[in-house]
């Protein structure tokens, strides 16, 4: 068919292959297929941005070289002008798309986004085919992640999804006391699907390539049923009318192999999570309009809440492991700017639609999970270094994506550069130079206005898209939405400071993440954080480290150059208050703080999300693989395929059987464990073993608590007419 072998796949993108011409047949019976020639806009609005940013690039050293006498002090000062003209480049780069995304929603959106195009496909035919709704998971809170699934699933349910839908759950979870609860509640999910709707629980047993090798092998296995796939995190929610925008534009632009929503944060808990949910929503407004702008056909894939085209998908977008040493060696960790890229490179198109709406995910609720979130993207971000670099054929856009993510990382490590450098020139200079607060040396006598213009244009690059999203929002007349403008502006404020407090922090923690990708530190890849804990002793491990070496810098400072101290303390001071700034950030506060208009707005699915949640049945004093042991009625293992009756593995069966009847479930690792939950035989006979061990037993002890929980049970079922699961408990028992 139109599959090739995933391990191929990424091998020829690093030569010069030729790919063969991609044609676009008519999305479906009946659809109306729209030719419409986007590039010549993307070209020239592309050209525009990079007149613009590059000539306040410019601007700015020539201001920087009137300020600072670099033919006077030699390499230092040379080098400083090189990361300065970086750095600003970088920011001006999100000034400018900002100054776009503005000027976009002030005309109206943007006509040559598919949105506008096909506004009203809504009068196209209903679609014919199966849609896949696909949720990887890894250590993920079971309860949460399925709750939000579940919320997805009923909404699409409720507009009149039948027999078109088909939910998979791909566990990488190795833990079996999280995926035997994934077990129970996909269970409790399926059972309550309309009919000819299904749910498919799928576990690895070995997490080949992380997430992308999750996608991959459900494509090799089911991929050829669907003609779509919507891809969701454990946190993403999706309404059905996005969901069926989604799939709308899919069929009437058939060049389309990627369309990505704009997600908006939503269900904060904590001051941190409130933060970021209210920036997003306030600011993140104008940025994805003008990235929109910008890319046209050639936005990226973000990995999640997005819709794929999947047969170009499984053709084109096949990930290998990189072959090089250290960092570069290994599996792809951030897939998804790779993929859209190469859907682009084989001729598809990868659109990023923020107009529509009903896209939603959960933010970090810590700064420690964000920090821990950022590692694992550094290290993926560096590693694009190598297809940047190898890869053929790529458009210039996905390059430049590629090229953005790096930088996204290595910013930290040369503003720290810069900053240091600032300091060196200060020191060394003439006596009597003033310090340029926390950048640069200007003397008191040499280029004050042109330090001083610089400072403006600095301070208006960095705040000018808080300012433009502000005016957007009052012109818009979504003010209201956020409290009133008097409101919607305290918060900006208080929003704007505790990111500038964090900026160092971040700057800190981000060379760390740099340094460790670099020096190919080990990286665990596990679940994140969904609902916020920790306390102080978490947050002095995370920045104990970090505070002690500011505070020797401060030391060293104060020491050789008093004169430098107070322009050093905004940047260590935050860093030395981490630990302290990080558990405030990690508490719930008042609700009534950083107002956004889902909370004057309820939108259905987050509603249904925080209430609605799978019923997994869990008995309070069992532990999942405890219940599962003694369960007379669980299905999880009792309907698989029985395993292998001889051989050496059967003899390892048998004896993990037997140490587990006679020590009890803590005398086996998790992966023993998974490997008996595994084998039905296995199972029933440690089931028959567990309820006829003498009471003094660890079995013995598990059917004594199980018989604390019988006794509101079985009251309970005096009350209530159906217990579906605990009733066979007290046959058993009695």
């Amino acid at each position: 068919m139109f599959c090739l072998p995933f391990s191929v796949l990424f091998r020829q993108t690093l030569t010069n292959t030729k790919l063969p011409r991609q044609s676009f047949p008519g999305a479906g019976s009946g659809t109306r297929v729209t030719e419409f020639c986007w590039q010549p806009v993307a070209y020239r609005r592309r050209a525009m941005l990079a007149l613009l940013v590059l000539g306040q690039t410019s601007f700015g050293v020539w201001l920087l070289s009137h300020s600072l006498p670099l033919t006077q002090e030699g390499w230092p000062a040379m080098v400083l002008a090189g990361l300065f003209a970086i750095l600003f480049t970088w920011i001006g780069l999100g000034f400018w798309t900002a100054v776009f995304g503005f000027a976009m929603l002030r005309r109206g959106g943007d006509p040559h986004s598919l949105s506008r195009r096909f506004s009203g496909c809504a009068g196209a035919g209903p679609f014919k085919g199966r849609l896949a709704l696909v949720m990887p998971v890894c250590h993920e809170p079971v309860q949460r992640s399925l709750g939000n699934l579940q919320a997805v699933y009923k909404e699409l349910e409720d507009k009149g999804w039948r027999n078109q839908l088909d939910v998979y759950v791909l566990s990488d979870s190795q833990d079996p006391e999280v995926w035997l609860e994934e077990q129970a509640a996909c269970a409790e999910l399926s059972a309550g699907m309309a009919t000819g709707n299904r749910l498919f629980y799928r576990r690895r047993r070995v997490n080949l390539n992380f997430k992308s090798g999750n996608i991959a092998d459900f494509l090799r296995r089911w991929g050829a049923r669907y003609r779509y796939m919507v891809v969701l995190d454990a946190d993403s929610l999706l309404t059905a009318p996005a969901i069926e925008k989604l799939v709308q534009l899919m069929e009437r632009r058939p060049q389309a192999g990627i369309i990505q929503t704009a997600p908006r944060l939503a269900r904060a808990g904590t001051r941190f999570a409130r933060l970021q949910q209210f920036a997003n929503r306030c600011y993140g407004r104008i940025h994805s309009a003008g990235l929109a702008a910008i890319q046209l056909g050639d936005a990226n894939y973000w990995g999640h809440n997005a819709i794929i085209r999947v047969a170009p998908f499984m053709a084109h977008c096949g990930l290998r492991k990189l072959r090089g040493w250290g960092l570069f060696r290994g599996p792809v960790l951030s897939h998804d700017y790779l993929e859209s890229a190469l859907m682009g490179r084989a001729g598809f198109e990868v659109w990023l639609e923020p107009a529509i709406a009903g896209s939603y995910e959960e933010s970090p609720p810590t700064l420690e999970d964000d920090l821990i979130r950022d590692r694992r993207w550094c290290r993926g971000n560096l590693q694009h270094l190598v297809p940047l670099l190898t890869m053929t054929k790529l458009r210039f856009a996905h390059r430049l994506a590629l090229l953005t993510g790096i930088l996204s990382y290595l910013a930290s490590p040369l503003w720290l550069a810069f900053l240091g450098l600032s300091g060196y020139l200060t020191m060394a200079g003439t006596p009597g130079s003033q310090p340029l607060p926390g950048l640069i040396g200007v003397s008191s006598t040499n280029g004050s206005l042109a330090g001083a213009c610089l400072i403006g244009l600095t301070v208006t690059t960095l705040l000018g898209p808080r300012t433009l999203a502000l005016l957007d929002q009052g012109l818009a007349g979504r003010a209201r939405l956020y409290g009133g403008r008097w409101r919607m502006a305290a918060s900006t404020v208080i929003e704007t400071l505790v990111s500038l407090i964090l900026a160092p922090i971040r700057m800190i923690a981000h060379s760390g993440h740099v340094a460790g990708a670099v020096l190919n530190r080990s990286l665990r890849w596990q679940g994140q954080n969904r609902t916020g804990a920790g306390g102080l002793a978490q947050a002095l491990q995370h920045f104990a480290g970090p505070a002690l070496v500011c505070a020797g810098v401060l030391v060293l400072i104060q020491w050789y150059s008093p004169n430098l101290t107070p322009w050093a303390l905004p940047v260590t001071i935050p860093v030395l208050i981490a630990p302290l700034l990080t558990v405030w950030l990690a508490g719930t506060g008042s609700g009534q703080q950083m107002v956004i208009p889902e909370q004057a707005s309820p939108v259905p699915v987050i509603t249904r999300a925080s209430m609605d949640h799978p019923q997994s049945n869990r008995l309070p004093l069992l532990s999942w693989f405890e219940q599962t042991v003694l369960s007379p009625r669980y299905h999880c293992w009792r309907q698989r395929q029985p395993g292998p009756s001889g051989g050496s593995k059967q003899r390892v069966l048998n004896a993990l059987v037997e140490q587990c009847a006679a020590q009890g479930p803590g005398a086996l690792t998790g992966s023993q464990i998974s490997l008996l939950c595994e084998h039905p035989e296995a199972m029933q006979s440690l089931h028959l073993k567990a309820w006829q061990a003498e009471p003094d037993s660890p079995w013995g002890g598990a059917l004594a608590r199980l018989g604390l929980n019988l006794g509101p049970i079985q009251t309970a079922t005096r009350t209530h007419k159906t217990q579906p699961e605990h009733s066979p408990w007290i046959g058993v028992a009695s």
